[in-house]
């Protein structure tokens, strides 16, 4: 996490404490203290400046406040149209396998491979091949030979498939799976390689998010355990619920309604507190209410209406495994050409944006905000009304001043 974040993160903090009202809940069900008055600062100047004119005074301020950074310009179609946008190359059927192990492949070629196993079970349909060594933890599962008539495809039924069927490995430094990945390499440098996951799960409880690639045949499967934003385990399966969702894969620029969501919260619906995770700050603004729960926030209106979602940590991902930290180029290998882009100043802390308007829902959109040197996403939110402040990252998120 960058300097900028830890400190909004700070302001945070600052703001739990000081802006939930009286008789508020906290995490733990108890109800909130209110905050004595802050204490006006006596102003450096003395007695006698006091009484020179107002105007003078507020001359005065103006000089030593510093100025804000200013909103740039908005990007043109043809501008945007004329940025250079990586587009990720299709899977092959070949980079489907975990330590050179594909499905279909036979437990001769993974003896070849890594030997004898430490365990080894046999049942009538299955053998299972365990590896359990000081450089590699794996397990493979095979499907046993059967008769010739199952093996064939019918009109309501598949053929079985003999062979290696699933791989799990979960340690081992030096084996290679995907398109030349290791364990405990960054989640951007998978999907940099893999590109476009078919779908991003996340297990609340552990903060584990599964990365999942279908092949083109739609017959297998690789799905990756992220968590700390490195891959920590893989396996090689076939696909199935809930990992395969069973619609087209996607593709930049090409939307469904999962794309316009944000740690499984739609704008305009009704929220939920503990839908997903217990939450642990709450934050008033007007009539609005901030639910903070670590690694991401929630804006609610009066009505008790989700109105925005935003990433507090690049330990929360979005439907396409993006998060805070990734290089712009990255994001735009997920998502396609932008909507919209609003260019910052040159200036030390000024950021960019890029708009993704969701077909689905007017005025909804993604938007992912980018250092203006450095490339690096900064922030990620989910908003339905327009950041009235971009260079300002407390207006971004709605708690200015």
């Amino acid at each position: 996490m960058n300097g900028k974040k830890k400190v909004i993160l700070a302001v945070f903090c600052l703001l739990c404490a000081s802006c939930l009202p009286v008789g508020a809940a906290s995490a733990d069900g108890s109800p909130a203290q209110s905050e004595p008055a802050l204490t006006a600062v006596q102003s450096r100047a003395g007695a006698a400046e006091q009484t020179t004119a107002a105007g003078e005074g507020e001359e005065a301020d103006k000089k030593d406040k510093k100025k804000p950074i200013s909103n740039g310009k908005i990007l043109t179609k043809d501008e945007i149209g004329a940025m250079d946008i990586a587009v990720p190359s299709v899977l092959h059927a070949g980079d489907f396998h975990v330590g050179g192990i594909h499905c279909g492949d036979s437990l001769r070629k993974v003896r070849s491979l890594y030997g004898s196993p430490t365990k080894y079970a046999r049942s009538a349909h299955y053998t299972t091949m365990q590896y359990d060594g000081k450089d590699i933890a794996m397990r493979v599962r095979s499907r046993n030979d059967t008769a010739d008539i199952l093996k064939e495809t019918g009109e309501e039924r598949e053929g079985v498939r003999i062979g290696v069927e699933s791989v799990f490995l979960t340690s081992g430094k030096d084996a290679v799976f995907g398109r030349g990945l290791r364990l405990k390499m960054p989640a951007e440098v998978l999907v940099r390689q893999m590109g476009i996951p078919s779908n991003v799960l996340r297990d609340a409880d552990a903060n584990i998010y599964y990365f999942v690639y279908e092949n083109p045949a739609r017959d297998g499967a690789m799905i990756f355990a992220v968590a700390n934003r490195k891959i920590e385990r893989v396996a090689l399966m076939p696909p199935r619920p809930p990992y395969s969702r069973g619609e087209a894969l996607p593709a930049q620029n090409k939307w469904s309604e999962r794309d316009f969501t944000l740690m499984g919260f739609s704008l305009n619906q009704p929220f939920q507190a503990n839908k997903y995770n217990m939450w642990n700050n709450l934050v008033k603004r007007d009539s609005n209410n901030f639910w903070l729960y670590g690694d991401y926030g929630v804006e609610v209106d009066r009505r008790n209406m989700v109105q925005k979602v935003f990433l507090l940590t690049n330990n929360a991902y979005t439907s396409r495994g993006a998060t805070l930290g990734y290089h712009i180029s990255t994001v735009l290998s997920l998502y396609g050409r932008p909507d919209r882009v609003e260019v910052g100043p040159e200036a030390e802390k000024s950021v960019d944006a890029y708009y993704y308007d969701s077909p689905f829902q007017k005025g909804v959109s993604l938007v992912f905000v980018v250092n203006h040197a450095s490339r690096y996403v900064e922030d990620v939110l989910l908003i339905s009304a327009p950041i009235q402040n971009l260079q300002d990252p407390m207006a971004r998120y709605g708690l200015q001043s």
